[in-house]
């Protein structure tokens, strides 16, 4: 009996994660700032705002600022969002997922070269809070760093970014946001098939004393 319970916790155990799959994210990146069929790019050294732009749009505050090589460099291609435009903004994107099915959320984030501490951001999935609020002094040039969280589908989920520090257009940057299926790790296989495999053997073992 202990046997069968030890087993059935085993198969239970819940996965440790690793990304596999394509980007289900549109625009994870925020090179396309344009809603026609083409590519659309700022002129180098320059940032606008938008309301919306491919696979995002703004949800609270001001507009999404987007950058290219002015105040930092994006960590990937050529343009990355700032989170407090003219003030403190957030933006969001809708993502169809699987109910009940993990997926690993990534991004990259820095604060301002050359600013205190007014580089907080937060990041949401339905709504709740994932992990800390980032924050940062920035320094001469861009320091990226990535942050991974696990998330559950539900079938339709809301995924937001929000400025939350000092409101006053300086604020920490943001780019390659990706959203991708997460599968278990080997080792973590190896388990479950080991407790499947205790299973099977209990259940035999009752057929034959049975």
């Amino acid at each position: 009996m202990k046997k069968f319970a030890l087993a059935a916790a085993l198969a239970a155990l819940p996965f440790a994660a690793v990304a596999a799959g394509p980007n289900l994210l549109v625009n994870g990146g925020f090179e396309d700032i344009s809603f026609d069929a083409g590519l659309q790019q700022l002129a180098n050294g320059s940032w606008t705002t938008y309301a919306a732009i491919p696979g995002w749009t703004k949800t609270a505050g001001h507009s999404i600022e987007v950058r290219r090589n002015v105040a930092g460099t994006a960590f990937e291609g050529v343009q990355f969002v700032e989170l407090d435009s003219y003030g403190n903004s957030a933006m969001s994107q809708t993502v169809a997922t699987v109910a009940g099915r993990a997926y690993e959320l990534s991004f990259w984030y820095s604060p301002r070269p050359g600013t205190g501490d007014t580089n907080d951001i937060q990041v949401f999935w339905n709504g709740v809070q994932q992990g800390a609020t980032l924050a940062g002094s920035g320094g001469a040039a861009h320091n990226w760093t990535q942050h991974v969280f696990t998330v559950l589908g539900t079938g339709s989920d809301v995924l937001s970014f929000a400025a939350a520090g000092a409101s006053d257009s300086y604020g920490g940057s943001l780019d390659s946001v990706a959203l991708t299926v997460a599968v278990p790790e080997p080792e973590t296989y190896a388990m479950m098939l080991a407790g499947l495999g205790l299973m099977g053997a209990v259940a035999r073992r009752r057929r034959q004393q049975g």
